[in-house]
């Protein structure tokens, strides 16, 4: 009788607790999400790429590329089969066996305490399911979704779409997402790259990337790499011979590159557009036009150069007390040094990240108006930023003066190179693009180029550098301009006044052509990129704002011929289908496209897609102008640099924003400096004195590296060469007279004054 209701109460505890486990079971397949993986596909992020598809700039802190299953290696399917499933192919989702051997396996782990290798009973597909559809929770519940979830996955879709999935999803460290962005982070190298000891090494990180990193613990991640071997020669995936080979190898990584996640001026730049023109809602692959060796001349340049010239006005206020305070101003190009020793002749230096031991010359390093000793302004144990430049050291500080610098491509508007500031990281707005300031006399070649379209002036006319008064209208002084020089020169040639950059000549010409003619030529190049009012004398002179971009890409015309381009930072963008969204072509092409049932062949006609706003004749006598600025003018400081360069300072009032813009037969260059908030740079400084020689060192440091480089300025057709004398415009064949271009149209002029001026005579 006590059997009997013994039984009874098993009986009905076990009809209880089988109804609470389907009524658990039901609850939970009720909350399972839809298992649908055939529309999954992993997110990925936007990456920009330079211009020789050199990943820049990663979007995010997930790195991934997607790979179809046909595309992975067999070797990494080998590798991490073996090391996570090794029954991936044959079982349902589950894998009792798997189970039970890994409990047996890690319980002799445990026991032997010298083997960390502890097996998981996960399969594959169960790792997929977590990864994509649950959270990580270490619960039953969980565990019995993931079951359910795996093996309906297991029922609907073929095994080689679940690695796939699984291959392009699962986490391997360095934020790397998929076996494609990992290759990459922990070898610089594709996937397919790889060799079998580095598909078993990345194959062994998914079980814990941070307990298999080398540097942290290289035994642990040698024994990991060499089981998962073992595991691949037993399931004859490698021979014996091989596994003693790959298992005796070191496990060699590259340097973590934590650049392409940290964002700058020109990538920020980037997405705006993209922002913009509503590209925000997927990820893509974007080429841009970076060329990144330029890019790093050019930051280098602006920082190194505006640092120099702070010595000047400063005083040395560039000394840390203890090495977390300097890390946080760390850039790309200046070291952190430790000062151990001093005297009178130089400082010693510690450099903190490769212990190299350097010395300041003290002559170099004088600091300040005052001209202080780095012996006085330095002590011992002080940490300091410290930049090599032209093979000597010097003490450099955090910036309070700023600027930026924009290297385009004259010919479809490329840009090469945007640095937006000395310090993105303490601010990121930018300079290039956001900075509105007055050109000052950078302005003047566009009216120069307006006079010699009108055909009202010829390179060699003369004008008279005179005093001039202005009425500025009701209630406003009379505006009397000057020369910066505060001198006139009297008769001066066109020519002259430019290279001088004269301002009084200047004005008489843009006031001969009028107001309005100028303005509209302004308009017609789009020179300013919004709305305003140039009704006024002092845009002459360049008093009306406007931007670095703006401006460079104006000086384009100068060099491709008199076409309009529009600045482009972008070459194509794709979207993860593979759908190029996004591709710059600079030029048409009429009867390109043809195909064998084609009655006839046309040659292909090319035509530029730009708009002519310039003669290329009138475009090359500016830039031969130019080219005079730099030998003679006011950039004569370029003349010992074996290149051809043209170019044209630019200067405001009380020296607050300087400018220069360097032009090649590649490149156009242009540099700002200014404070952010407006005010004097220093006394009689000029945009040759501070922007210049920012130019100066990036073309420097491009013929460095480009020493076969063979360019010269175009010269185009129609174009008449005569010998002129300089002062006064006389065309001659003057021993020191300079070579001059003319139209025959601007030599029919000359002729017909000479004529006129000659019957003037005779009367």
């Amino acid at each position: 009788m006590k059997l009997f209701k013994f039984l009874q109460y098993i009986f009905l505890l076990s009809i209880i607790g089988i109804s609470i486990m389907i009524l658990y079971l039901w609850n939970i397949q009720q909350d399972l999400p839809d298992h649908n993986i055939s529309q999954y596909f992993p997110n990925e992020i936007t990456k920009i790429y330079d211009e020789r598809y050199e990943l820049m700039y990663h979007v995010g802190n997930r790195d991934r590329f997607y790979l179809d299953y046909n595309d992975i290696p067999e070797n990494m399917i080998k590798a991490i089969i073996s090391a996570e499933d090794k029954t991936f192919f044959q079982h349902q989702g589950f894998d009792i066996k798997g189970i039970a051997n890994a409990f047996i396996v890690n319980l002799k782990n445990i026991y032997s305490k010298n083997n960390n290798n502890y097996v998981g009973a996960s399969t594959i597909t169960q790792q997929l399911v977590k990864n994509v559809f649950l959270n990580k929770d270490q619960t039953i519940t969980r565990k019995i979704k993931e079951l359910i979830l795996s093996i309906r996955i297991e029922q609907e879709y073929t095994k080689e779409l679940i690695i796939e999935l699984y291959l392009n999803e699962i986490y391997f460290g360095r934020r790397s997402y998929g076996v494609a962005s990992a290759s990459f982070n922990y070898f610089n190298k594709s996937i397919f790259d790889l060799d079998i000891h580095e598909y078993a090494y990345l194959a062994a990180l998914p079980k814990g990337p941070n307990n298999y990193d080398p540097k942290k613990n290289y035994k642990r991640a040698f024994e990991r790499r060499n089981y998962v071997l073992k595991q691949m020669e037993l399931n004859q995936f490698i021979t014996k011979d091989q596994f003693n080979y790959y298992s005796n190898l070191k496990i060699e990584l590259t340097k973590r590159n934590i650049q392409k996640y940290k964002s700058d001026y020109k990538t920020d730049f980037i997405l705006s557009y993209l922002n913009s023109n509503s590209f925000n809602e997927n990820a893509f692959y974007i080429q841009s036009t970076i060329d990144q060796s330029l890019q790093k001349i050019s930051e280098k340049s602006l920082i190194d150069n505006l640092a120099l010239f702070e010595k000047k006005y400063r005083k040395w206020e560039g000394s840390y007390k203890n090495l977390d305070e300097i890390l946080n101003f760390k850039n790309d190009y200046w070291s952190i040094g430790k000062v151990i020793d001093k005297n009178s002749n130089f400082i010693t230096i510690l450099i903190v990240d490769t212990d190299k031991i350097i010395t300041l010359n003290n002559n170099d390093n004088f600091y300040g108006p005052k001209k202080i000793s780095p012996i006085n302004y330095l002590d011992l144990n002080d940490y300091i930023f410290v930049s090599k430049i032209d093979n000597n050291f010097y003490t450099v500080q955090l910036h309070k003066i700023n600027g930026s610098v924009i290297i385009m491509d004259p010919f479809n508007g490329d840009i090469i190179s945007m640095v937006g500031g000395v310090n993105y990281d303490m601010s990121n707005f930018n300079r290039a693009t956001q900075a509105y300031r007055q050109p000052g006399s950078s302005i003047k070649p566009f009216i120069y180029a307006k006079a010699l379209e009108t055909q009202k002036f010829l390179p060699n006319t003369l004008i008279l550098d005179s005093n001039i008064l202005l009425d500025q209208g009701n209630n406003l002084p009379v505006w009397v301009p000057k020369n910066y020089s505060n001198k006139s020169y009297g008769e001066l040639t066109f020519r002259r006044a430019l290279e001088t950059s004269n301002n009084l000549v200047t004005l008489k010409i843009g006031l001969d052509l009028g107001l309005d003619s100028v303005n509209s030529f302004l308009d017609k190049i789009n020179f300013y990129d919004y709305e305003t009012n140039t009704d006024v004398y002092s845009t002459l002179l360049g008093a009306v704002e406007n931007n670095l971009l703006n401006l460079t890409k104006s000086y384009s015309i100068f060099l491709n011929g008199g076409y309009l381009v529009e600045p482009s930072i972008i070459k194509k963008v794709v979207s993860n289908d593979g759908e190029l969204i996004i591709n710059n072509e600079y030029f048409k092409c009429k009867y390109c496209s043809f195909s064998i049932d084609d009655r006839s062949y046309r040659k292909p006609i090319i035509e530029s897609q730009k708009e002519k706003v310039i003669s290329p004749q009138t475009s090359f006598q500016i830039l031969n102008i130019l080219e005079g600025a730099i030998e003679r003018g006011t950039g004569k400081s370029l003349n010992n640099i074996n290149y051809p360069i043209a170019g044209k300072t630019g200067t405001t009032n009380e020296s607050k924003d300087l400018w220069f813009f360097g032009l090649t037969p590649r490149y156009v260059v242009g540099v700002y400096v200014g404070y952010d908030t407006p005010k004097s740079i220093g006394y009689k400084e000029t945009g040759s004195s501070v922007a210049l020689p920012i130019f100066k060192t990036i073309i420097e440091n491009y013929l460095l590296s480009n020493k076969d480089v063979n360019d010269k300025f175009v010269v185009p057709s129609e174009l008449i060469i005569k010998k002129v004398n300089i002062d006064s415009g006389e065309i001659s064949d003057g021993q020191d007279n300079i070579i001059d271009y003319f139209t025959k149209e601007q030599l029919q002029i000359l002729d017909n004054i000479n004529k006129i001026e000659s019957i003037g005579g005779i009367n």
